[in-house]
C-alpha cells in the first residue's frame, strides 16, 4: 500500500505512457472538471502562491488556450495555465506521434506569454530538483 494522497488529490495514470509531461497534461485534461488547469512540474518545490495567483488573474482578464510563464526568451511550460478545451487537439497530437516536447505542442495552439522578470523569487519558483544535491544548492534556480 503506497502513501495516502492528501484530501482532494487524485492520482491519474497517463493515457500515453512514456511521453513525459505532455502525456501527464493530457491525462489531467481528460479527467478534470475545471475549464482551466494550472500545470506545474512535480519537481518544482518552491512554487510561489503569489506568482501563481497573479498569473491566474492575468489569465482570467484575457484568456488564452495556454498562458505560459516566461522570463526573457525562456518559456516555462510547466508553470502555465492550459485551457481544457485543448484536450481533443492534444489527444490527437499525441495519437499522431507528435513530439512529446511541450514546447513543440505550443506551435499548434494559441499561446500567450506571462512575462516575468528574472528576479531571484521568479527563478526560485521555476527551480526544478533533479537530484538530492539540488536542494542544498545556493543557486536561485536551475532553469
Amino acid at each position: 500500500m503506497g502513501n495516502p494522497l492528501p484530501p482532494g488529490v487524485r492520482k491519474v495514470d497517463d493515457n500515453f505512457p512514456g511521453l513525459g509531461p505532455l502525456g501527464g497534461i493530457e491525462a489531467a485534461m481528460k479527467v478534470s472538471g475545471s475549464p482551466y488547469l494550472f500545470v506545474f512540474g512535480g519537481d518544482m518545490p518552491w512554487l510561489s502562491g503569489d506568482l501563481i495567483q497573479s498569473q491566474a488573474e492575468d489569465f482570467l482578464r484575457d484568456p488564452a488556450e495556454i498562458l505560459a510563464a516566461r522570463t526573457g526568451q525562456f518559456a516555462e511550460p510547466l508553470h502555465s495555465i492550459y485551457s481544457r478545451s485543448l484536450h481533443k487537439q492534444l489527444e490527437n497530437y499525441l495519437e499522431s506521434g507528435g513530439s512529446p516536447a511541450v514546447i513543440d505542442f505550443y506551435k499548434m495552439v494559441k499561446i500567450r506569454y506571462y512575462d516575468l522578470s528574472g528576479s531571484v523569487q521568479t527563478l526560485r519558483a521555476f527551480t526544478n530538483i533533479n537530484n538530492p544535491g539540488d536542494i542544498s544548492r545556493d543557486q536561485p534556480g536551475n532553469i
